[in-house]
């Protein structure tokens, strides 16, 4: 019994994985779309008051979640890193 309980929960912990994922990438290509405006408009790629937003944004998700803050800022600003070097890639090919 204990042994199938947990192959259950890690079979759906597996699909909220795989979901996390899609919404992931989901989020690059937004992130892609953005880079591309801001490259044929002359943009930074960085926008620091904006990245301090989404952090704060996260923090605040996490409490209404009952999760820790400063793990989910640690989580936030991996992901914003992963969008920053997909912009920085659109930047150059738009360049090029």
């Amino acid at each position: 019994m204990t042994e199938e309980f947990l192959e259950i929960k890690r079979k759906q912990i597996s699909e909220c994985d795989r979901e996390i994922m899609a919404l992931l990438r989901k989020r690059l290509d937004l992130a892609t779309e953005i880079g591309e405006y801001k490259a044929q408009h002359g943009m930074e790629v960085r926008n620091l008051a904006v990245e301090a937003k989404v952090i704060e944004r996260y923090r605040t998700y996490a409490e209404e979640l009952g999760m820790d803050p400063d793990r989910t800022e640690i989580i936030c600003r991996i992901i914003m890193q992963e969008s920053v070097a997909k912009e920085n890639v659109v930047k150059r090919e738009i360049h090029e």
